[in-house]
C-alpha cells in the first residue's frame, strides 16, 4: 500500500467514528498497513478509533479483533500459527499469548513445523514446552531443536526417529541427517542407516545421503557398519567406497566378505568407464570381437553366419580366392574350431543344424544369376552335395533343435518361375513341403519360424502364407492395405505373434489365432531412410528385436514394444528402447535364445564377429539401483550373464563383483517352491513358495 494512500485514510480516520462508507473503507486500508508493517502512529490512530476492520477481509477482521483484546474472537489453527510465528510485529506477541491460553494441538503442530526453519520460533517452543502431538514428529522436533534429554527419553532405541527419517521429504531428511552428524551421535547414524534392506532402509535413501551416512561412519572408524551399509549401494558407488578407503588398511573379518571387499575392489577404471556413459545404452554393451581365422587378405568375404542351436558355435560361410569356404568359430574360446575343405565355388547361406553340422547354399555370381544353386552339406563326416537346387534360394533358416531346416526357393522351367518351401533333415535329405501347392503367384521371398519351429511362415510383399511345420494346415493371412514394394521384406515370430517389416518403415502385426482372416495392425515405426539388416524374436528378452541404420548413423538395436494379443492396445511408440552400437555390418544373427547379437564386419581386411550380451540391456539400469533392492532373480540373471562367453573384458569384473555381494546377501537365504526368489529376503529368512 502506498504512503500516500495510508496518510490519505489516516486523515479519513480524524473525522467523527462511524462516518459513512467512505470512512469505513478508509478504516480498513489503515489496518491492512498496520497489519503489514507496524507503525506506532497508525496504531495510536486504531487504538483511540477501538473499531475493528470491516468483514471485507476476514484475516484482517480476525486479527484487529485481536488486536483490541477481543477475548471472544476465534482464530482457525492456520491463522493463530502463522501469526504466532511473527516476531516482527506486536500481533505475533498477542497471538502467541492466545496459542498458550487456548492449547489448540493443530495450531502447536503447524507453530512447531516452523520452529523447525525459525530459530525464534523454536526458541519460544523450546521455552514454553510446545511440540507436536504425533510421537513420530515428536521424536524429529526435539532432536532438530536441540533438546537431546527429551528425545531420549521419548525415543530411545531410535525406532520413532527412523520413521521420521525414511518418511520425510528428502530436504527433511537432509537437514535432520546433518543435525544428527553435528549432535555426534554415532548410534543415531546407525539409525537413520536403516534395516539392511528393504523400501524404508538404507538402500532406498538418495545417493547423497547414502554417501554422507557412509563418510560420517569412516569419520568414527566405524568400519563394521560402514562394510554392512556398502553392499547395500548401487555397485557402482560401492565400487568407488571402497576404493576411497582402502588407504585406511581396514579389510573386513570373515573369509567370505573378504571375498567380496576384494570383488570390489578389483574393478578397475576401464570396467567403471565402461558402466557409466551418456546413457543412451551404449556404454556397457561393450562387444567381444572374435576375428575369423583363414579369411584375410585380398579377395576375401564372410557372407553368411548362424548360431549353433545351443547357442555355443557360430558358424560362417564365404570365399577366399574364389573358392567356397566354412567353419565353425568355438565362442568359448573364441577360436576356429572347425575348418572345412574348400567348395569349388563361393558360398552364401549357412545354416548350423549341430553337432557340427551345415548346409550351405552356393552364392550368385556375377554375369550368371541363373545357374543352379545347390545345397551342401558340411559334416564331421565330409563334405557332400545334398541332390537340391534351384535357380534362386531366398532364404535358409534352421526350424528346430533337432537339426530340421527350411528352404525357400524358385526355379525356372523354360519361361515359368516355379516357387517351393522346402524342409529338410540333418542328414541332407529335402522334401517339398507342400505348403505352396494349389496357391498361384506366390514367390517367396523369406521364411521365418516360431520358436520350436511349430509354425513356417513363407513372406513376400503381396502375399503372408503360414502353416504347420507338416504343412497340413496352411492359411494365406490378409495381407492388408498396404504393400511393400522395392525391397526384400524381414520377418520373425513369437509364439504368438507374427511381424513383418521393410526398409520404408513400415511395420506389419498379426496375432494368433493365424488361422483366421485377421487383417494386419500396421504401423510406420522407422523413417524412410531406414536400412533394416534383420528382425527376430528374443525370448531372454521377450521382446522383438531390430537391427539397421537411419541415414548415415552408426547401427542402431531397436528394442519393440509388441503386445502378445491382438485385445492388448497397441502402444503410441512401438520403440520400447534405441541402442547405438558400433560398426557398420554385414550381417547380424540373434542367438536362439535371443541372448546374444552377433554383428559380421567383413569389409575390414581381417573379418570379424562383434558380439554383444543383450540381456546387459537390462542388467545395466538395475546395476544403476540399491543393490539392497535386489531380488533373488537379479541373482539368478547376473549368474548367468556372468557365464556367457559373449561377455566382453571390462562388464565381466562388474558383474563379477555384483554376483559376490548378492551372494553374500543371500547366503543365509532359503528358496522353496515355484515362488521362492520372486520378493527381496533379508538375512536368515526362509521363503516358502507355491509347490
Amino acid at each position: 500500500m502506498s504512503p500516500m494512500r495510508t496518510r490519505t485514510a489516516a486523515l479519513l480516520l480524524r473525522l467523527p467514528l462511524g462516518h459513512g462508507p467512505l470512512w469505513r473503507r478508509a478504516l480498513d486500508t489503515v489496518w491492512q498497513a498496520w497489519l503489514a508493517a507496524p507503525d506506532q502512529a497508525l496504531w495510536a490512530l486504531l487504538e483511540r478509533q477501538g473499531c475493528a476492520a470491516s468483514g471485507s477481509d476476514p484475516s484482517a477482521h480476525t486479527l484487529s479483533r485481536l488486536a483490541l483484546g477481543d477475548a471472544d474472537v476465534q482464530l482457525g489453527p492456520g491463522l493463530l500459527a502463522g501469526t504466532a510465528a511473527r516476531f516482527d510485529h506486536p500481533i505475533g506477541e498477542r497471538a502467541r499469548a492466545r496459542l498458550i491460553a487456548v492449547n489448540d494441538a493443530e495450531a502447536v503442530d503447524m507453530l512447531c513445523r516452523t520452529a523447525l526453519t525459525s530459530p525464534r520460533t523454536a526458541a519460544f517452543c523450546v521455552t514454553h514446552h510446545l511440540a507436536p502431538a504425533d510421537e513420530v514428529e515428536r521424536a524429529v522436533f526435539f532432536l532438530r531443536t536441540g533438546q537431546h534429554e527429551q528425545y531420549q527419553a521419548l525415543d530411545p532405541d531410535g525406532a520413532l526417529l527412523a520413521l521420521g527419517y525414511h518418511s520425510a521429504p528428502s530436504e527433511e531428511r537432509k537437514a535432520l541427517l546433518e543435525t544428527v552428524s553435528e549432535a555426534g551421535g554415532a548410534d543415531l547414524l546407525r539409525v537413520l542407516a536403516g534395516r539392511h534392506s528393504g523400501p524404508d532402509g538404507f538402500a532406498a535413501l538418495g545417493g547423497t545421503e547414502r554417501r554422507r551416512l557412509l563418510e560420517q561412519f569412516a569419520a568414527r572408524h566405524d568400519w563394521d557398519h560402514w562394510w554392512a551399509l556398502v553392499q547395500l549401494m548401487p555397485l557402482l558407488d560401492a565400487v568407488r567406497a571402497v576404493k576411497d578407503v582402502v588407504d585406511a588398511a581396514w579389510r573386513p573379518s570373515g573369509e567370505d566378505d573378504l571375498r567380496v571387499f576384494e570383488a570390489l575392489w578389483g574393478v578397475g577404471a576401464a570396467a567403471l568407464e565402461a558402466w557409466t556413459g551418456d546413457g543412451d545404452g551404449s556404454s556397457g554393451l561393450v562387444p567381444a570381437r572374435i576375428t575369423i581365422p583363414g579369411l584375410d587378405g585380398p579377395d576375401t568375404f564372410v557372407r553368411d553366419m548362424d548360431f549353433a542351436p545351443d547357442g555355443t558355435q557360430l558358424a560362417f560361410a564365404g570365399h577366399a580366392g574364389g573358392r567356397g569356404r566354412a567353419g565353425i568359430i568355438d565362442l568359448a574360446g573364441g577360436r576356429l574350431s572347425h575348418r572345412y575343405p574348400d567348395a569349388a565355388r563361393p558360398l552364401a547361406r549357412v545354416a548350423h543344424l549341430g553337432a557340427d553340422t551345415l548346409v550351405v547354399v552356393d552364392a550368385e555370381e556375377a554375369g550368371d544369376m541363373n545357374r543352379p544353386k545347390h545345397i551342401h552339406r558340411f559334416a564331421p563326416d565330409g563334405v557332400r552335395p545334398t541332390g537340391f537346387s534351384a535357380t534362386v534360394v531366398s532364404a535358409l533358416q534352421r526350424a528346430t533343435a533337432e537339426g530340421k531346416f527350411v528352404v525357400s526357393s524358385r526355379h525356372i522351367d523354360g519361361y515359368r518361375w516355379h516357387a517351393r518351401v522346402s524342409v529338410g533333415d540333418r542328414d541332407g535329405s529335402l522334401t517339398d513341403s507342400g505348403i505352396l501347392g494349389g496357391l498361384p503367384d506366390v514367390s517367396p521371398r523369406g521364411v521365418t519360424v516360431s520358436p520350436g519351429g511349430r509354425r513356417i511362415a513363407v513372406v513376400n510383399g503381396d502375399t503372408v502364407v503360414v502353416a504347420d511345420h507338416g504343412g497340413t494346415l496352411v492359411n494365406v493371412l490378409d495381407n492388408g492395405p498396404r504393400k511393400i514394394t522395392g525391397s526384400t521384406p524381414l520377418s520373425a515370430m513369437s509364439d504368438s505373434v507374427l511381424v513383418r517389416a521393410d526398409a520404408l518403415g513400415g511395420l506389419d502385426i498379426w496375432h494368433e489365432p493365424l488361422v483366421s482372416d485377421q487383417a494386419p495392425v500396421s504401423r510406420n515405426v522407422w523413417l524412410n531412410t531406414t536400412s533394416l539388416y534383420a528382425l527376430a524374436w528374443s525370448p531372454a528378452l521377450n521382446r522383438f528385436l531390430a537391427v539397421g541404420r537411419q541415414h548415415s548413423r552408426s547401427m542402431t538395436l531397436w528394442v519393440l514394444d509388441i503386445p502378445e494379443t491382438r485385445d492388448s492396445p497397441l502402444p503410441d511408440d512401438l520403440v520400447a528402447r534405441q541402442i547405438r552400437l558400433p560398426g557398420h555390418p554385414h550381417r547380424v544373427r540373434l542367438s536362439p535364445k535371443g541372448d546374444v547379437l552377433a554383428s559380421l564386419d567383413s569389409i575390414s581386411r581381417s573379418p570379424a564377429v562383434d558380439l554383444y550380451y543383450l540381456p546387459l540391456l537390462t542388467l545395466r539400469s538395475r546395476v544403476a539401483g540399491p543393490m539392497g533392492l535386489m531380488s533373488h532373480q537379479d541373482l539368478a540373471e547376473v549368474t548367468a550373464a556372468v557365464k556367457s562367453p559373449a561377455l566382453d573384458h571390462k562388464s565381466r569384473p562388474i558383474l563379477h563383483a555384483l554376483r559376490s555381494c548378492l551372494e553374500h546377501r543371500f547366503r543365509h537365504d532359503m528358496g522353496i517352491g515355484r515362488t521362492a526368489g520372486a520378493t527381496d529376503a533379508g538375512d536368515f529368512e526362509i521363503e516358502l513358495g507355491e509347490v
